[in-house]
């Protein structure tokens, strides 16, 4: 009797010991609740698994951080949202394989091996970006805001270029623009006008996915956010795809949304991303104390929300002139945000209804 009490006594503390380990895991995100880093998993459907070299494959979650070289794989059911460089995201498709080769801003890589995904960049229109993505057939390098979905089967890629701007080689001139489909082959490549009719569930979803998280952004508070800031103390990183903006915690979709450093941001699917994040004049102060300059977010129509007052010292950094963002900064040190034109779609609007639902995923609250 008193073994069996003993050995239920100790199951009992073990299930408890890996409950809370599984929820710290989960409150850390929120605890911390900014990024500025790529392969962070946002969302997963069905099963999702995750190979790491020289460990065996396991279940991938959505508090799961990717690591260059990590091979993802989904199922029948499977499906998985992935952030790149903030404001970019990675949608895989069921019966799908993806290897995130580099999770370096600066050397960002994504290498599809089979099935489909969609790139979802966030964004106003002349902006400039820089996110490659391979095949077996050919290798391929977002240039602009857009939706680009991939298709890769044996001998094949299909590349459909619904919004946005791509280029195809180092030849700046080699651009595939908005509304094209290309078939790369063996050795071959096909340029076709792409039609609506040539769109499936998994466009709808990532559709979906992207209004939603559009409204997330508008649905950040000043207080939260200046208090995930607070709580961490990080240098912003002179890469160009740093300096667009951050990665927040929504906890009106239990996932990250983006924040860019300035307004007039918007979802190529519609969705618009009204909140900003930038300090006095552009400038960002020192996070490490609540007196430092002030941290706001702040909606295009004009109200804003003002968090610690306080001055701090300015840094540098600025938008280079090839629109990407340029500059330094040390831990608690100051950048400035770069200056973006207003995307001629803005306005907020609800998400579509609609598409496969996602585990452990909420709507924003409309």
């Amino acid at each position: 009797m008193n073994t069996s009490f003993t050995m239920l006594k100790t199951l009992l503390a073990l299930v408890a010991l890996i409950t809370c380990a599984a929820f710290a895991q989960g409150q850390g995100r929120e605890r911390f609740g900014i990024s500025a880093k790529a392969g962070g998993v946002n969302a997963v459907s069905g099963r999702v698994t995750v190979k790491r070299e020289g460990k065996p494959a396991r279940l991938l979650t959505s508090q799961d951080d990717l690591e260059s070289g990590d091979v993802v794989s989904t199922n029948v059911s499977g499906q998985v949202e992935v952030l790149l460089n903030p404001g970019t995201y990675l949608r895989i498709a069921e019966r799908s394989e993806f290897v995130m080769e580099d999770t370096s801003l600066d050397n960002l890589l994504v290498r599809l091996t089979k099935g489909s995904a969609i790139v979802e960049a966030t964004g106003p229109s002349d902006i400039k970006l820089y996110i490659p993505v391979v095949t077996e057939q050919h290798r391929m390098t977002i240039v602009r805001p857009g939706i680009y979905r991939f298709n890769v089967a044996p001998g094949t890629t299909e590349l459909f270029v619904r919004k946005g701007r791509m280029t195809l080689s180092d030849n700046k001139d080699d651009v595939v623009k908005g509304g094209k489909k290309v078939t790369f082959g063996s050795g071959t490549q096909e340029v076709a006008k792409l039609s609506d009719s040539e769109a499936d569930q998994f466009d709808e979803w990532s559709k979906t996915r992207g209004k939603t998280l559009a409204l997330a952004n508008l649905r950040l508070s000043a207080r939260m956010v200046d208090a995930f800031l607070l709580a961490n103390s990080f240098g912003f990183s002179n890469s160009r795809s740093a300096g667009l903006g951050l990665w927040t915690w929504s906890p009106f979709s239990s996932c990250y949304t983006f924040l860019p450093f300035n307004y007039g941001w918007g979802s190529p699917y519609g969705g618009y991303y009204g909140n900003g994040l930038y300090g006095g004049n552009g400038y960002y102060g020192n996070r490490n104390s609540p007196y430092s300059s002030p941290v706001v977010t702040s909606n295009s129509s004009g109200g804003t929300s003002s968090g610690y007052p306080g001055n701090g010292t300015s840094g540098s950094g600025s938008l280079g002139s090839s629109g990407t963002y340029g500059g330094s900064s040390s831990s608690g040190g100051a950048v400035s945000a770069p200056s973006t034109s207003v995307h001629p779609n803005a306005g907020p609007r609800d998400p579509d209804g609609g598409g496969r639902s996602i585990n452990s995923i909420k709507n924003p609250i409309n």
